[in-house]
């Protein structure tokens, strides 16, 4: 039996609930490092995400930062003796400079102190960065992984000495999400980036009317970060809930993530079937209940998720190998709701 975009929801916040609920303590202060300050939507929704899954409990983070602008002296003066937490993705490796390092700074660092890494995905090109990982994981000693997938999990039991649990992207804690009018037919939601799988052969879905192509918009305005930040201490006044410089940078990321999540809402809402090669198109085409197709990325991330949490199974997913069969497969369903509806 199918399962609908609600159910398959409901169903992965219960498995992020269970791997979390023993490892992730919301009653103190904790941190919750590597806010991802750039355009990629998809770990705007991560960040969301975890947040949401705080928020539950109204519990927030004592202090974040992103990895260029990162102090330990700050973090220890906000949090004290408390937990650290990484943020999710799928930059477990390194085919993406700069989050390794930072991550084994920090297990060097804080060795002892519980340090829990979010639900990741991992990609290693070269040995030598999988033996420097091992090496800072094990000296650590209380280093706990969530991973997304099952491959990740293999291999991280394989290489890394510490505890390792196979748990879906946090993202799906943000819940459904209320989908915008469209204004297209389809939309071939395609990045542009060095995770691109096989070329895409868009020949056929672009001779079609009404038809968009775009992958997470890039641009953002030159103000961007100034008016995130003042409309951030804005709602804040307005809420009561202000504070010093952790807790309006908390409120700063926060509103740049929503912003950013929303853009990404707008461009999915925007046709009324899309194609998708980013995980996160997938994801969230599910928290909007839209009808999509998935095309896998370079090395797997996304079949291999899917693979691991079913998310592909319902009335509204189906994982491709192209273009064409993913067009096939829209012009069914679509055949098949005309013929249910007439």
């Amino acid at each position: 039996m199918q399962e609908t975009s609600a159910a398959t929801i409901k169903r992965l916040q219960g498995v992020i609930h269970d791997n979390l609920a023993d490892l992730v303590d919301l009653s103190g202060r904790y941190a919750l490092l590597d806010f991802p300050n750039h355009y990629n939507i998809g770990d705007s929704a991560i960040w969301l995400g975890e947040l949401a899954y705080f928020d539950r409990v109204k519990s927030k983070p004592s202090f974040v930062s992103e990895i260029p602008t990162h102090s330990d002296e700050r973090m220890l003066a906000a949090i004290g003796d408390g937990q650290i937490l990484l943020h999710g993705g799928g930059n477990f490796g390194d085919i993406w400079p700069g989050f390794r390092e930072f991550r084994e700074h920090i297990l060097g660092k804080y060795q002892g102190r519980p340090v829990i890494q979010m639900p990741q995905t991992i990609h290693f090109k070269n040995q030598e960065n999988v033996d420097s990982t091992a090496r800072a994981i094990e000296k650590h000693g209380n280093y706990k992984l969530l991973v997304r997938d099952k491959k990740s999990f293999e291999f991280a039991k394989k290489w890394f000495q510490c505890e390792v649990r196979l748990c879906p992207d946090m993202a799906f804690w943000i819940g459904p999400v209320k989908r915008l009018a469209p204004n297209h037919d389809l939309l071939l939601n395609l990045r542009a980036d060095q995770e691109v799988g096989a070329a895409h052969d868009t020949s056929r879905a672009i001779a079609r009317p009404n038809v968009i192509v775009a992958d997470w918009p890039e641009h953002e305005e030159a103000d961007f970060q100034k008016r995130t930040k003042r409309a951030a201490i804005i709602k804040g006044l307005l809420r009561g809930d202000v504070g010093g410089r952790a807790k309006m940078t908390e409120l700063a990321y926060r509103e740049r993530a929503q912003q950013r999540f929303d853009r990404g809402v707008r461009l999915l809402s925007s046709a009324r079937q899309v194609i998708t090669d980013r995980m996160h198109g997938h994801i969230m085409s599910l928290l909007l209940d839209a009808d999509h197709c998935v095309l896998d990325n370079s090395y797997g991330k996304t079949s291999t998720f899917i693979d691991a949490w079913q998310t592909a199974n319902g009335d509204r997913a189906a994982l491709v190998a192209n273009i064409d069969e993913a067009l096939d497969v829209l012009d069914k369903r679509t055949a098949l709701i005309r013929a249910t509806t007439i």
